[in-house]
């Protein structure tokens, strides 16, 4: 494995070789993972509003018991995707 140098001569933690985060691939599976988990916050935030609603691309959605767990579920399966493009890449 392949170790940037710094001034000192010291190698740097992060492999050259695995610049994971500049690499566009795991961005185009990181983005939708992002908005899921966006959108779960919102969810478990709005547990804590009077009438149990948020605002999904600009209507308010009243909250269902199956929708959090649910989307628990999609964030984790597409965090996870992300991470093995991020290993892979």
């Amino acid at each position: 494995m392949d170790h940037e140098l710094t001034a000192q001569g010291a190698t740097s933690l992060v492999p050259a070789a695995e610049a994971w985060f500049s690499d566009p691939v795991f961005w185009i599976a990181a983005l939708p993972a992002l908005a899921v988990s966006g959108l779960l916050v919102q969810m478990v935030a709005s547990l804590f509003t009077c009438c149990a609603t948020f605002r999904l691309r600009g209507r308010t959605v009243r909250l269902r018991w199956w929708m959090i767990p649910v989307a628990a579920a999609a964030s984790i399966a597409l965090w996870g995707v992300a991470a093995v493009l991020a290993v892979q890449g």
